[in-house]
């Protein structure tokens, strides 16, 4: 697969340890909680907290009273230590209380779970279930996760095609390492027809994007381009990418 690509030893190595052979998005999971957003659980019968003291024990009540808002923002808090130590175990079975009712954001994280072995048994075939009711409903991190799961053909059969497809599905909606990789992807003619001018074209919105790895590979695919290439993709700069 990489004998066709035409970056630098040193380029491929790093970007691929980075992202397509290590990590996957955490997307909210990552962040935390900078809003309670009492208007999340407003249908729920539990007082509205006035601030972050009580917002644990509300969070929790709606929880135990089956509210999906309320399953998964406890998991969160559990996943992210906001009660003390991490808990990815408990977070994990919240999410999965969410998950089942169709909750989105749960269903990533819980797949995120099984991908990493966080909170529960290693298990990249669940992930790709979880990540892909998820992706269906339109969450972006999901979309990349599942297409990283396809690319190594981890869970499910490696299939570069579908891993472009859901590349391209975050890539559109700003995420900049799906930009990334859509950008190699055409590089390389892995998944999709290699076309250096798109490659150009995603790697310099990742780049943009502030994805720093994109700034190194930009170049190496540069110095394998035609000077006709070069000024093709230049002057499409800012123009919507396909």
């Amino acid at each position: 697969m990489m004998a066709r690509m035409r970056f630098s030893p040193m380029v491929c190595a790093r970007a691929r340890r980075f992202w397509r052979r290590s990590g996957l998005w955490p997307g909210i999971l990552g962040l935390g909680i900078l809003a309670l957003a009492p208007a999340a659980l407003a249908a729920e019968k539990v007082p509205v907290p006035g601030g972050y003291s009580d917002a644990m024990a509300w969070y929790r009540r709606a929880a135990e009273a089956g509210n999906p808002r309320g399953q998964y923002f406890l998991g969160l808090i559990h996943w992210r230590g906001l009660q003390g130590r991490k808990d990815p175990k408990r977070a994990a079975d919240w999410f999965e209380k969410a998950a089942r009712q169709g909750h989105t954001a749960a269903q990533f994280g819980l797949g995120l779970a099984f991908q990493t072995g966080s909170g529960r048994t290693k298990d990249p075939a669940q992930a790709a279930q979880w990540f892909t009711l998820a992706a269906r409903s339109g969450h972006v991190e999901a979309a990349y996760n599942l297409g990283v799961l396809y690319e190594r053909g981890m869970g499910v059969e490696k299939n570069p095609a579908q891993a472009a497809i859901l590349f391209k599905q975050a890539a559109q909606a700003g995420l900049a390492p799906a930009q990334y990789n859509l950008g190699l992807l055409y590089g390389e003619g892995e998944g999709v027809p290699k076309d250096r001018v798109r490659a150009w074209r995603w790697l310099d919105r990742a780049r943009q994007g502030g994805y720093a790895p994109a700034r190194a590979a930009l170049k190496s695919l540069e110095r394998a381009m035609s000077k006709a290439e070069r000024m093709k993709a230049r002057k499409t700069r800012g123009k919507p990418s396909t």
